[in-house]
């Protein structure tokens, strides 16, 4: 081992001044954040959430709010590990009616889900999923809030899973 200061012109890595780990030495990093914004937006848009048929429907519409980190790591042998800390926000738009696949007498709801804590070291029974309604008849959106509740986690782990694996095998 050489003393500070001392170096070989052998040696592929040099040390520098950005702290770019040239060649993978080690380990690599990748900033997946991207790459993870728009996997859970296009897993998450869209979907119906599950409120039964004579009571009304349920959508997500957007992804609203997104943060924290998301990366991929290589180890040395080629070993990588997807790492996540994430919290995100989705909006959803749902209509109380008479008939729900009709346009009369329909109460539009609008709420949000609010994801804290979507994390890879976190298990599944430790996300939290919190949900509101604003917009609409005081009715109509405790009855589209309660039926959200309901069915949200059923609804979005199975999405966040599949994140998950994708993360990994990235």
């Amino acid at each position: 081992m050489a003393k500070w200061g001392e170096g070989d012109s052998r040696w592929i890595v040099d040390e520098r001044r950005d702290g770019t780990n040239i060649n993978g030495w080690h380990w690599e990093e990748r900033n997946m954040m991207k790459w993870s914004r728009e996997r859970i937006e296009s897993l998450l848009v869209g979907v119906d959430l599950d409120v039964p048929v004579s009571e009304g429907r349920a959508t997500v519409t957007e992804l609203s709010k997104f943060e924290g980190d998301s990366s991929v790591s290589t180890r040395k042998g080629g070993k990588k590990f997807g790492c996540f800390d994430l919290s995100f926000t989705v909006k959803w738009r749902g209509v109380v009616g008479v008939a729900a696949d009709s346009t009369e007498d329909e109460d539009e709801v609008k709420g949000e889900i609010v994801v804290k804590e979507f994390c890879s070291t976190n298990d599944e029974d430790e996300y939290d999923f919190a949900v509101s309604a604003k917009d609409g008849k005081s009715e109509s959106k405790a009855l589209l809030k309660s039926r959200v509740e309901k069915s949200v986690e059923a609804i979005l782990l199975p999405k966040l899973r599949q994140f998950c694996e994708e993360l990994k095998e990235m």
